[in-house]
């Protein structure tokens, strides 16, 4: 490369990491753009821990799932964590949409979980 530009080796050590650095952020924005589950994501039931119950791909059900599980939701902190294992202790989420009867989480933020929530019916 350097018989056709005259780049110094410092210009070269700083083009390749820029170079990298690039390549770094288009793979994580790629794996970003297509990780979100589907609705033909392949359903396999995973066990963690005694009561948690998991399926698909960072799929919750949120009858059953721990509060630091579904901190890793996206917009869900500790408070709503929280608030969604309280709401539960005395109501059941009969479909995904109930979630929104939790304090602190309306239709904008539900678009966001929708994907990652899955109700078990009895």
């Amino acid at each position: 490369m350097n018989q056709y530009f005259d780049f110094s080796k410092k210009q070269l050590q700083v083009l390749a990491g820029m170079s990298i650095f690039l390549l770094l952020v288009s793979g994580y924005h790629f794996v970003r753009a297509n990780a979100s589950p589907t609705e033909s994501t392949l359903e396999l039931p995973v066990l963690l821990g005694e009561q948690a119950h998991y399926t698909g791909l960072f799929v919750l059900d949120p009858n059953t799932a721990p509060a630091d599980s579904l901190e890793l939701l996206p917009g869900i902190g500790p408070t709503l964590a929280d608030r969604i294992v309280a709401y539960r202790q005395h109501h059941r989420f009969e479909q995904e949409i109930d979630i929104t009867n939790v304090k602190g989480i309306g239709p904008r933020l539900y678009e966001r979980l929708k994907p990652y929530l899955k109700v078990h019916r009895l």
